[in-house]
């Protein structure tokens, strides 16, 4: 059996440390639906045409001869003192083997200096070589570049194998085998290296730093046999990752960290995937998804079992039926467009029913119902269950699904970070950012209606008579604190300007103090017809904490039509970081931030801030 070579990568100019490598995904998603999201997404996305893609994770243990082979052919050398060099010549090691069938595998190129024709692959280089390389296919989920990184934090070592089976141009099946770590970085015989290493073909050239390259055909095949327990078939092609010593972080409660996980990964599958695990649907849309520990299959809770899962699926149907061009016959379910009015846009559909959750359902107590799910229109995996707890329900328990249409698919996709667990709308610019902004505005205001139909005293309220608009208006001529200086506003004259004619503002708060505020200058790329002023905020509370909510609106039209939800929230900026959301924020008591808010040009709105005890 081949042994392997190791390269590690020596830093140069614009080189991230492993290390760092590690944190683009951020920790706001668990990490076993962290790397039950990605990888599945990645699936997903690799799927191939006329297939229903087959996606399976395996807990397992690694016996002694798996472990000789690993310690004799793969890691025959690693980084001095490094933990996985000193945890080989233990007799067995726990792993999670992961593989889908059914799809493309790592194709293309396994050089990542040289160009490709257009259309070409470069899933090989993008998962194995590049960190945040952009998806290749259109209305995609997941990215190779930075989805990769779940399955290096959910190892203890950050290292992995990859096998993978390919149809080449030539239309013939190749096997690619190779090991990766994204380690932190380390210093070895006076060379600093990023961290990042690979286990493969070592590949000599005069002059430049030495490349690797995959094990391939025969080799790659007795490899991966003898590691892996899922192989392929004659006509297979696919994927198969082993994260070795995975993360299982301890418990309070004296649970097994194995078994806790697991149940977390089991339970994921159903909150993220259930789209395409709904029975009886097109073949184009489903994936045949397990979970396998020690050789054993795992029951998967769905519809069959959970009310609130069938009701999700209800929803979904319907949402569906009417992006199809057809009609909702559900006479349970409630749908409602939601449309962008400057321009004038379609921006996608809710479908939401109300239910009864009886006491047993698995999922009563996991924040599954009284959410809108929120997923792209295409890849039809889950992005976001987003609540509203502060909206007025006179329903019960309910559940909604939200859809853009196809043509929003990319604005929603290029708001999202890198871990495709929310909807940031400041992540964008210009019309994109409009868009998404917009529909989750309207989205909210949809799901008010469906609670609450009977109208808001607090809108009602705000209906203003002419003559009380004209003498709320006295009041912006001359806001009662001074802006600061624009600091080079847009058109760079740093003058004050008229709060009639850009931007005019108004602020009252009881527990929230407003400190000041000013006109930031536009940024490179920025729609020209909308600005943003920034306020700095001041929390007061008795409490430890405050939720600052923000109440904006149109406070002069003029001759255009301009909409209450064109005027956003575009960031928070607090101690804890920058987050996007129209809904609030929370600070600590006695807290100093600042709030960007986004508007048409050359009109005035009223701002306020509000605080409640947390």
């Amino acid at each position: 059996m081949i042994q392997l070579d190791w390269v590690a990568k020596p830093f140069g100019p614009g080189d991230i440390a492993g290390d760092g490598t590690k944190k683009l995904l951020g920790t706001s998603v668990a990490p076993a639906s962290l790397l039950l999201r990605e990888t599945a997404q990645n699936s997903w996305d690799a799927r191939r045409n006329g297939y229903v893609p087959e996606y399976q994770m395996r807990f397992r243990t690694l016996d002694e001869r798996a472990m000789r082979i690993l310690r004799q052919n793969v890691f025959t050398r690693t980084a001095f003192g490094s933990e996985l060099g000193k945890r080989l010549s233990a007799p067995s090691m726990r792993a999670i083997e992961i593989h889908d069938r059914g799809t493309t595998g790592l194709g293309g190129p396994t050089r990542n200096d040289r160009g490709v024709l257009k259309g070409e692959t470069t899933n090989y280089r993008d998962f194995v070589l590049t960190v945040g390389a952009p998806r290749d296919q259109q209305y995609g989920a997941g990215t190779y570049g930075f989805g990769k990184t779940s399955a290096f934090r959910a190892s203890r070592y950050e290292t992995i194998l990859v096998w993978t089976r390919i149809k080449s141009k030539s239309r013939e099946f190749e096997e690619r085998f190779i090991a990766i770590a994204v380690n932190k970085s380390f210093e070895e015989g006076g060379i600093r290296y990023t961290g990042q290493q690979w286990w493969g073909r070592r590949e000599e050239v005069d002059g430049l730093p030495p490349r690797i390259e995959p094990v391939l055909g025969g080799d790659a095949h007795e490899l991966g046999e003898a590691l892996f327990e899922r192989g392929f078939t004659d006509d297979e092609t696919g994927t198969s990752i082993m994260v070795l010593n995975p993360v299982f972080e301890d418990r309070e409660d004296g649970s097994q960290p194995r078994d806790t996980f697991i149940d977390e990964v089991t339970t994921a599958v159903t909150q993220n995937l259930w789209p395409k695990m709904i029975e009886g649907q097109h073949a184009a849309r489903r994936m045949d998804i397990s979970i396998v520990v020690d050789g054993k299959r795992q029951d998967i809770a769905g519809s069959r079992t959970s009310e609130i899962m069938a009701a999700k699926e209800r929803c979904l149907v319907a949402v569906r039926k009417l992006q199809a061009g057809g009609k909702n016959t559900d006479l349970l379910v409630e749908d409602e467009e939601i449309w962008c009015g400057r321009p004038k846009r379609r921006i996608g559909r809710v479908a939401m029913t109300a239910l009864a959750v009886p006491p047993g359902d698995p999922f009563k107590d996991l924040g599954a119902a009284n959410v809108v799910t929120l997923m792209r229109n295409s890849a039809e995996l889950v992005v976001e269950e987003r609540d509203y707890p502060r909206l007025q329900n006179g329903r019960g328990e309910w559940v909604g699904v939200f859809k853009p249409e196809l043509d929003m698919d990319e604005a929603f996709s290029a708001s999202e970070p890198p871990t495709h667990d929310t909807w940031n709308p400041g992540a964008l610019q210009g019309r994109e950012k409009t868009f998404v902004n917009v529909g989750m505005n309207r989205l909210k205001e949809a799901v008010q209606r469906y609670l609450a139909p009977e109208p808001d005293p607090e809108l009602v309220k705000g209906q203003s008579s002419a003559g009380e608009l004209a003498a709320a208006l006295s009041d912006l001529v001359a806001p009662a604190m001074e802006p600061e200086a624009p600091a080079g506003g847009r058109g760079g004259t740093g003058k004050k300007r008229s709060p009639r004619k850009s931007g005019g503002a108004r602020a009252r708060s009881s527990k929230v103090e407003v400190k000041s505020y000013r006109l930031l200058p536009p940024e490179p790329g920025s729609d020209p017809a909308s600005e943003v002023t920034q306020f700095t905020l001041h929390a007061r509370s008795d409490g430890k904490a405050v939720h600052v909510t923000p109440k904006l609106s149109v406070a002069v039209e003029g001759s255009q039509n301009i909409q209450d939800d064109e005027v956003y929230v575009e960031s928070w900026e607090t101690s804890e970081g920058v987050s996007f959301s129209n809904d609030g924020v929370r600070v600590a008591s006695g807290e100093t931030f600042t709030v960007n808010i986004c508007y048409p040009r050359d009109v005035a709105i009223e701002c306020s801030f509000q605080g409640v005890d947390l």
